[in-house]
């Protein structure tokens, strides 16, 4: 089963410590399609705020796993836009504008969405290592 290791509270996914998780495919690419579905109306600062840590939560749990990163230079690419996403200073804080929050949850669920991909490439038997 794909894991990740985490700690802190379990309210707060995207933080690295010490519990496994398993990777929901269904959750995490619920949480992509419906960040990138966002035109429009843009939801509250809450909603961009919570979208945003369940993202960072994702690419905690992807780059935890060996994707093929070494034989794969878009892959390797991508998991240098996730760290840089990941950064504690990348981050939007209160102070940020709502619209660059938005702009950053997006950024994040498109390179979250890379990876549900590379990761259905590597795991064709469905969503769960078992």
């Amino acid at each position: 089963m794909m894991t990740a290791v985490t700690g802190g509270h379990a309210s707060d996914p995207d933080v690295v410590g010490c519990e496994a998780l398993p990777v929901d495919l269904e959750d995490i690419s619920d949480s992509v399609d419906r960040a990138l579905a966002i035109r429009l109306c843009m939801p509250d600062r809450q909603e961009i705020d919570f979208m945003a840590s369940r993202l960072r939560g994702a690419l905690n749990l992807f780059l935890a796993e060996d994707l093929g990163f070494s034989a794969n230079q878009e892959a390797r690419q991508m998991r240098r836009s996730a760290h840089r996403l990941l950064e504690l200073l990348a981050r939007p804080d209160a102070e940020t504008p709502q619209f660059t929050a938005f702009e950053y949850t997006r950024e994040l669920a498109r390179v979250t969405k890379y990876f549900v991909g590379l990761w259905r490439e590597h795991h064709p038997a469905g969503g769960h290592d078992e």
